[in-house]
């Protein structure tokens, strides 16, 4: 079948538009992440307006006016930069995942990682006093060890079963619930101020943003950012289903299995120092593919930056409309996942982008 030079010139115009529209949705999403940061700097118990924030960003972190500084630098600008790299990590980790698995319903939440760092962090805070190591090293280091192990877990049940997306599924499931039972188990033996320290954990804050876990979650994000590059072609092969995957030459079993690694540092990294964060995993993917389509080059960077603008956006809204008592912000994502994902599912069953 001979193709004709009209019609391949036609075909080339067509994937030109269709990248433009591409980059311009990220362009776009780009601009609104910058506006919800500089919105969450200027909002808090202190309110600052826009023109004592641009003064304090030029001031730098030792500016003349103390109190500025002090608010912007050392309280707001940590919160603000965490919310934007635990939402990416969470955008990109919930993207792959429902790649390798083929459902669309997976994310680092559904699957039981987000669970097993709140039982780590939990266990680690009902034991603090017995471990020579400050708590605020402790409780992350917990919750990051406890989802390579939820990870290793899934892995290893889905390894010995056939290690089909379906599978990995229901191991993800089997550890979900297993967590979620210890961390009720923990919650039940915790003395009333140690299930306080518990519960605040699980809600999910950026109020616990230091400089040392912003640089720490930074590096590890970084660290993962060559191998998911490494991967975006094959994530979007995979899109073809494994047959026609295989057929291409790709070795499904391979990138499956160094996906769902990087899948789980990524997930560590977000949840061991702000705790708990639900649906922004299962919404950024499902926004971002609505609005690009399946071709990874563009999903993987949109679900990274529809992450980071829901988070942040998340805690703009809570300092609204609570000022005095900043709302956390798992539990505003966790309110306001809900209608987002109807919506997701309302744009695609008119015929959005699958």
């Amino acid at each position: 079948m001979t193709i004709a030079i009209d019609d391949i010139d036609a075909m080339r115009a067509t994937y030109r538009r269709a990248s433009a529209r591409r980059s311009v949705c990220l362009l776009v999403a780009m601009v609104c992440l910058c506006a919800f940061m500089v919105l969450d700097l200027t909002t808090g118990p202190s309110g600052l307006p826009l023109s004592e924030v641009w003064h304090g960003l030029q001031a730098g972190p030792n500016g003349a006016d103390r109190t500025i500084a002090t608010i912007l630098w050392h309280l707001r600008m940590p919160q603000t930069i965490m919310g934007v790299l635990v939402g990416a990590c969470l955008g990109l980790a919930g993207l792959q995942m429902q790649t390798i698995l083929s459902n669309p319903l997976a994310s680092p939440f559904t699957l039981g990682f987000s669970a097993a760092a709140g039982f780590g962090a939990a266990l680690a805070i009902m034991f603090a006093q017995l471990i020579p190591v400050p708590p605020y090293l402790v409780v992350p280091a917990a919750a990051f060890a406890m989802t390579l192990i939820a990870c290793g877990l899934v892995y290893l049940i889905a390894r010995l079963s056939g290690a089909t997306p379906e599978i990995l599924v229901l191991a993800g499931i089997a550890v979900l619930f297993f967590f979620q039972s210890m961390q009720s188990l923990l919650q039940f033996l915790a003395s009333p101020e140690v299930l306080q320290q518990i519960v605040f954990w699980l809600f999910g804050s950026l109020l616990k943003a230091t400089w040392t876990s912003v640089t720490v979650c930074g590096l590890i994000l970084l660290a993962c950012v060559p191998f998911v590059i490494r991967t975006t072609w094959a994530l979007t092969t995979l899109r073809l289903g494994d047959a026609n995957a295989r057929s291409l030459g790709l070795s499904v079993e391979a990138v499956r299995r160094q996906t769902f690694l990087v899948v789980a540092l990524l997930t560590a990294a977000a949840v061991s120092f702000v705790g708990t964060i639900g649906f922004v995993g299962l919404i950024a993917p499902h926004v971002a593919r609505t609005l690009v389509g399946e071709d990874h080059r563009f999903s993987l960077p949109l679900a990274a930056i529809i992450g980071a603008i829901i988070l942040v956006g998340a805690s703009v809204f809570g300092k609204i409309i609570s000022p005095a008592a900043v709302i956390p912000v798992g539990i505003i994502t966790a309110v306001a996942g809900v209608p987002m994902l109807f919506a997701v599912i309302a744009s695609r069953g008119r015929g959005g982008v699958a």
